[in-house]
């Protein structure tokens, strides 16, 4: 009695081997690529360099920036619902 469907475990052996091969493939033609070279001029690096200095340095500021803005709209939010809350009558206050 033969069957006419495969075995499962063929068609995963199959795959398996068919990811292999191409992980492989992917493998020697990355390794086989030659590395980026270097700026040939160091004063291309350097200006390369201070740009992302600068960049590193204008992020943070925005981020400081942000930060204040942020802590600013939590203190008047804050501000501006303490007032509500101190007209509202406390469900642990007496009643007169």
């Amino acid at each position: 009695m033969t069957s006419s469907h495969p075995q499962p475990t063929n068609l995963l052996a199959l795959l398996l081997g068919g990811a292999l091969v191409l992980s492989l493939g992917l493998n020697g033609v990355l390794l086989s690529a030659r590395p980026e070279t270097w700026p040939a001029e160091d004063d291309e690096l350097t200006a390369t360099t201070a740009d992302l200095h600068l960049t590193q340095r204008l992020l943070a500021q925005c981020q400081q920036q942000q930060m204040r803005q942020d802590s600013v709209l939590v203190q008047l939010r804050a501000e501006q619902a303490s007032p509500a809350l101190a007209e509202q009558p406390s469900a642990f206050s007496p009643s007169k």
